[in-house]
């Protein structure tokens, strides 16, 4: 799912480590803009080369 939008080695590492830090900021009742942060984090700590602009892209994509 995750290489269908972001080919790479680690694709299904990295879109598991984004989806999880995303939904454990919701469980612990962030709002949803601080999540979509923290796992912005996430996926530019695993791809620094990816501009933001499509990093959020990928993310939104992901979350769904």
């Amino acid at each position: 799912m995750a290489d269908n939008l972001f080919p790479c080695d680690d694709a299904d590492q990295c879109y598991r480590a984004v989806t999880t830090a995303y939904h454990e900021m919701l469980a612990r009742r962030e709002d949803d803009r601080i999540a979509f942060k923290s796992a912005l984090a996430v996926f530019r700590h695993h791809h620094p080369e990816v501009q933001p602009s499509k990093a959020s892209f990928v993310i939104a994509e992901w979350l769904g």
